[in-house]
């Protein structure tokens, strides 16, 4: 789980996660087709096999192929239930996983692990915080042996943010109006900002899907009101730098026509949201993350500086598919006639490919040199050598956007090294809008400019 937001080409990143949802219900995604009732059919070991390395390897439109062509019995409940916590599905994820998951205990640690932690995500979606904690500690106690390095260090890094939320109340939501706010970008940092009064104090917040839970600086926390928790939990950024933060709740938040109740907020000393931006440092202040903009259910932004949401704003349904890595959006993107995965992150104005991405498609690293490639996070730099690739062209949905001199970096033993890169602002500034729809589970790309915009 993280922060993340990419600055000038230098990205900052930090482990962290939230929960998202609207109403306290689960979004409605594609549905996988599935039945919830558990038969007796036996499982087939050969075709398991298969679909447990779908998962590790985030190959979910695979898996899901697969799963319809299941018979009908515990397995494919088992499978049924972790694809449908990546397909937002979470009401539907923990009923099938909660049956199958004494027997996963006892007799298949490996997948009881999966299962775990899936529950644990579907508990903090639903802030459910109380059933979210054990899950996290049966994790982290029973089966830490059954998850890689990363892996764990993220759980760990979770569980302890959650126990700071423990007995919080829900986040909720009410629309009362349509919600079209001006936009406007960062002179410094060029990030996408809404100005925002929150318990009477005005401030510009930056739009940023990537960011796990939304974040504010203790000075800026200062001045909202907000009480810390007295505890306080760490997390790892992209740099390996641990950082400490507490939480706090805001208890109503307007977003337009929106209103949202028991905002949870991570709050980092303002020296771990200090980044450097050329030759200085800026000091970002605030952070609207995940939780918030998926409660809104449909999020657009256009070009000429509108940010439109609510559940009746214009749909993404006929657009490429997303999926969730826990609470980050996963875009499903066409390359070279295969469907792979990156993170979307509008915090992010430039894109940047993983050492995935570099053992995938090794032909288009012929003749290319490393060179020095800067990567900033919460609480440090790290400096790195990375392929940079003149160009490259995505199929998403039917678009088929083109990116300029990407850089590929080395394994960082983060989340980001599991699936082929994370996509910033370069994806969507040549078009003019674009629309992430968590009631379809859809991202969709307007017209092109003919004319390039800033």
């Amino acid at each position: 789980m993280r922060l993340s937001i990419a600055i000038l080409a230098v990205a900052l990143l930090a482990s962290l996660s939230s929960p998202a949802s609207a109403q306290q219900v689960s979004p409605p995604g594609p549905a996988p087709n599935v039945n919830a009732s558990p038969s007796v059919t036996p499982p087939q070991p050969s075709a398991s096999a298969d679909l447990d390395a779908y998962i590790k390897n985030f190959d979910y439109a695979q898996l899901a192929n697969a799963v319809d062509a299941m018979p009908r019995s515990l397995e494919r409940d088992y499978f049924a239930g972790v694809l449908a916590n990546r397909t937002g599905h979470v009401a539907e994820s923990i009923e099938l996983l909660t049956k199958l998951l004494p027997q996963l205990e006892s007799s298949e640690p490996d997948r009881a692990a999966v299962a775990l932690h899936s529950l644990a995500d579907d508990y903090v979606k639903t802030y459910r915080y109380n059933d979210a904690i054990p899950a996290y500690e049966d994790l982290l106690h029973k089966f830490a042996s059954h998850v890689d390095k990363v892996e764990r260090k993220s759980a760990e890094d979770d569980y302890r943010s959650v126990l700071l939320l423990r007995n919080a109340p829900p986040q909720t939501i009410s629309f009362d109006g349509s919600i079209d706010l001006a936009t406007h970008r960062n002179p410094v940092l060029d990030t996408i900002e809404v100005d925002l009064t929150i318990n009477g104090v005005e401030q510009s917040w930056i739009l940023d899907t990537g960011a796990n839970f939304s974040t504010v600086s203790a000075s800026f926390a200062s001045r909202l009101g907000v009480r810390l928790s007295h505890d306080v939990a760490q997390t790892q950024g992209i740099t390996g730098a641990e950082n400490k933060l507490h939480v706090a709740l805001v208890p109503e938040m307007k977003v337009g026509g929106a209103t949202i109740h028991n905002v949870a907020l991570l709050v980092l000393d303002d020296d771990n949201l200090n980044v450097p931006a050329g030759t200085t440092h800026y000091q970002i202040n605030a952070v609207l993350g995940y939780p918030v903009l998926q409660a809104l259910k449909r999020i657009t932004f256009t070009k000429d500086g509108h940010f439109l949401a609510g559940p009746d704003s214009a749909s993404g349904q006929d657009g490429a598919r997303l999926y969730m890595d826990e609470l980050t959006p996963l875009l499903e993107c066409q390359v070279e006639n295969r469907k792979v995965l990156f993170s979307f992150d509008t915090g992010a104005n430039v894109s940047v490919f993983s050492d995935r991405y570099h053992r995938g498609f090794p032909n288009e690293f012929k003749g290319l040199k490393k060179k020095l490639y800067v990567m900033a996070g919460a609480g440090g730099m790290k400096k790195m050598s990375a392929y940079y690739l003149p160009e490259v062209q995505l199929g998403v949905g039917q678009a088929h956007p083109v990116l300029h001199k990407v850089p590929v970096v080395p394994v960082i033993g983060t989340d980001m090294d599991r699936i082929y890169g994370n996509l910033g602002r370069d994806l969507v500034d040549p078009y003019q809008s674009f629309t992430i729809d968590f009631e379809s589970m859809r991202f969709l790309l307007g017209d092109k400019l003919t004319t390039q915009m800033k």
